[in-house]
């Protein structure tokens, strides 16, 4: 074959992959176009060079957070030492849509910034043709002088447009049943890269496409959203039980009740917003036996200066209501917060007795800086010591998973 596209595909990108696929796919420039999926383990590199001596034409995609950073830095320089002419490296995700240029550096030809499904297919077609990109809405590249050049930002995408899923190519994953959020808290990336006003998957195009992907062997329903518990909500905040109880009610017809999961990763909520009357239409229309939310911090003065809009006692009382319902309540934490004092900690491991004793499991996070929010450029996050034998023992006990020992380690090589 003379031409193709090749996904590098990981565990942690396989959701964006798989609707990147589907809007290849339904695009009328890129439907007919080879697409191959490239496993990323280990040595990456050259199994795309292997892949790309069978091409004339080959563009290598890439969909990565900052996590990833230190493979992919490592694969692209490897690849780069390779004799492979015909091959063009394009990027997108969160890490390169925080920071397009630093990615270009690492030997990236071009990065779609932000959301990729009518990007995407643009960029391939004029790669394809030979044609210049400089300039094209939603990516940066250089010119012919190696000055990055940022093309106009297109507009907002609609998801009812674009397919959640690549059908023909059996990629699939939870459908992205919202986008945007209007919180902006300042350690995440999702509102600087997908907008403030959340944009919801109608219920109808939801259920079409489940139909279609059940038809093709796909046998459960999970869903992506900033929050669940915001599905339908106009302002993004206040509840639509209405939009939820319909959404799941349509799901459950296809999958059934027992395949059906909400408010579960990846589909988290936030905790102002569980109340009995949206942990009822869990209990009655879902199968998940937990539900995950965010406090992040057990101080106040740190939840109004990471702009979360919710309190501590919104966490408390969403704890009680999870738990009484019958459900296990997964409650984030981000460890080494920029400025957290002696006193923000101490009120953290109150909350975090107090959570557990209740029944909650924690789940732990380092702080990472990520390109393109307001602490981009904070230092990395470290957990005290003192910490590492109550998370030890409560990972023992079943009250605390997360991975932020390789987050900490992660975190401070990212940021050398």
């Amino acid at each position: 074959m003379k031409q193709a596209l090749a996904f590098v595909l990981t565990p942690y990108n396989k959701n964006s992959i798989a609707a990147l696929t589907g809007a290849l796919e339904t695009d009328p420039r890129t439907e007919t176009l080879p697409l191959h999926f490239v496993r990323a383990r280990g040595d990456w590199a050259r199994r795309v060079a292997r892949l790309a001596r069978h091409h004339e034409r080959l563009i290598v995609a890439l969909s990565f957070a900052t996590l990833s950073v230190p493979n992919v830095a490592q694969e692209l320089a490897r690849l780069r030492t390779l004799d492979l002419p015909g091959v063009t490296v394009i990027a997108g995700g969160p890490h390169p849509s925080g920071d397009p240029q630093s990615t270009l550096d690492m030997g990236v030809d071009a990065v779609v910034v932000g959301e990729g499904e009518s990007a995407l297919p643009a960029l391939v077609e004029r790669l394809l043709s030979g044609e210049s990109v400089v300039g094209l809405p939603g990516v940066v590249t250089r010119d012919a002088s190696g000055q990055v050049v940022k093309g106009p930002r297109p507009p907002r995408v609609d998801l009812d447009e674009y397919p959640p899923c690549g059908l023909r190519h059996r990629r699939f994953g939870p459908i992205e049943i919202s986008r945007g959020c209007p919180w902006a808290c300042s350690f995440c990336q999702t509102p600087f890269l997908f907008g403030g006003k959340m944009r919801h998957r109608s219920v109808e195009a939801i259920a079409a496409w489940l139909d279609l992907a059940c038809a093709a062997g796909y046998r459960y329903a999970r869903f992506v959203t900033p929050d669940a518990f915001a599905y339908g909500s106009e302002d993004g905040k206040t509840p639509n039980l209405e939009a939820i109880e319909r959404l799941l009610w349509e799901a459950g017809r296809r999958v059934g009740r027992n395949q059906v999961y909400f408010g579960s990763f990846p589909s988290e909520v936030r905790p102002e917003n569980v109340t009995p009357e949206t942990v009822a239409l869990v209990k009655k229309h879902a199968a998940n036996d937990n539900l995950v939310f965010g406090a992040q911090t057990g101080s106040p003065r740190l939840l109004r200066a990471l702009r979360r809009g919710h309190t501590v006692e919104d966490v408390y009382r969403a704890t009680e209501v999870t738990v009484r319902a019958g459900l296990t309540p997964y409650v984030d934490f981000i460890f080494g917060l920029p400025g957290e004092t002696e006193e923000d900690r101490e009120l953290t491991l109150r909350m975090i007795a107090a959570l557990t004793a209740m029944g909650g499991v924690i789940h732990s996070h380092t702080f990472m800086p990520l390109p393109g929010t307001p602490l981009a450029h904070a230092q990395p996050g470290r957990v005290d010591p003192q910490w590492h034998a109550l998370l030890d023992r409560l990972a023992s006990q079943g009250q605390h998973i997360g991975q932020w020992r390789k987050q900490e380690q992660l975190a401070a090589l990212v940021s050398t």
